[in-house]
């Protein structure tokens, strides 16, 4: 079986979604064969005839999944025998709590390299891009990546957990990776797509870790056009 994946594009073709890599490295992880298609943000209420408000957007055999950890316990249930991506029922809640961690650290990256994602799409995509996350983040997009210095320190701050608990152990899932790592991973893609800022500069433990995923799905990180 291969899944296809609507994944978020920039203007040039470059894959920009944290939770659309996410998806990407848990695919690769169950040893499920993807494809994609290139989405603008303006195209995604558009996918499968409507319904849907964000990526991935992944059609899995008969299912088209809207959302990164969904995908994730479908793979979970279909392919137990496979590389596990949460390790049973409190690995899911764990990385619930991992994704809400994560969440709140893609908001302070947001206000960094919002300006950054909006020069790197076409026209029409934006003014939706600008107009919805100005309204998100509470000002100008110039304005809030005004600071950029205290913002990246904001970032390197909220990064604190993961950097203490990585000097014990390779991965968040501990041996190997699992969903909560590729959760992380995605965000780290990031920013390193949009390619302004170096959040990892001065964090050798937590690039040491992507260092350790790269080494696993380097293939799949390295398709930063599809």
């Amino acid at each position: 079986m291969t899944a296809h994946i609507h994944d978020l594009a920039t203007a040039d073709g470059r894959r920009l979604s944290p939770y659309c890599w996410a998806a990407k490295l848990a695919l690769a992880h169950k040893g499920v064969s993807f494809e994609t298609t290139p989405t603008r943000f303006i195209d995604i209420p558009s996918i499968g005839g409507g319904g849907f408000r964000t990526v991935p957007v992944t059609e899995l055999g008969a299912d088209r999944i809207g959302d990164s950890f969904d995908l994730a316990l479908k793979l979970e249930e279909a392919h137990p025998d496979r590389p596990a991506l949460f390790a049973g029922p409190g690995g899911v809640a764990l990385t619930r709590f991992v994704g809400a961690h994560m969440a709140h650290v893609m908001g302070k990256i947001a206000r960094v390299i919002a300006v950054d994602i909006c020069a790197a799409l076409d026209r029409e995509n934006q003014t939706y891009f600008r107009t919805s996350r100005e309204k998100m983040l509470g000002g100008r997009l110039e304005d809030v990546a005004a600071d950029r210095a205290g913002g990246v320190a904001a970032v390197k701050d909220a990064l604190k957990p993961l950097r203490i608990m990585l000097r014990g152990q390779p991965f968040i899932g501990g041996e190997d990776p699992f969903f909560a790592d590729f959760l992380f991973a995605g965000v780290v893609q990031w920013t390193k797509i949009v390619g302004t800022v170096d959040f990892l500069e001065g964090e050798q433990a937590i690039a040491d870790w992507f260092g350790r995923i790269e080494a696993r799905y380097g293939a799949v990180l390295r398709a930063t056009r599809g």
